[in-house]
């Protein structure tokens, strides 16, 4: 048996990960200030507290922080549909149903 690798150049893509959220979050600017609000799904809701801190404090500098799940993957529809059928064929030649049939056990 033997073994062959072949260089090619693959290229990937970096998506937000279509079962994440975006969550935000602020931190008030203004020297020492300790206001701070905590990461959430909702940017209406982070908006409505910076505007009241602004409005009871008169600080109106914060720092935003918008983070979402990415995931990474194969720009080549034909390298994905290669792989896909490369991975298949391993997991059947490794016992494919019957290893996850143990597992399960």
């Amino acid at each position: 048996m033997s073994t062959r690798s072949t260089a090619r150049f693959v290229r990937y893509r970096v998506m937000a990960h279509p079962d994440g959220a975006f969550r935000v979050s602020a931190t008030c600017m203004n020297g020492a200030c300790p206001y701070v609000v905590s990461p959430t799904e909702k940017a209406d809701t982070v908006s409505r507290a910076m505007q009241e801190h602004t409005a009871s404090t008169g600080h109106a500098v914060f720092s935003r922080t918008i983070e979402d799940t990415a995931v990474v993957v194969l720009a080549d529809r034909a390298e994905q549909e290669r792989r896909a059928e490369a991975n298949a064929l391993e997991y059947w030649h490794l016992g494919g149903a019957a290893e996850d049939a143990r597992a399960n056990v």
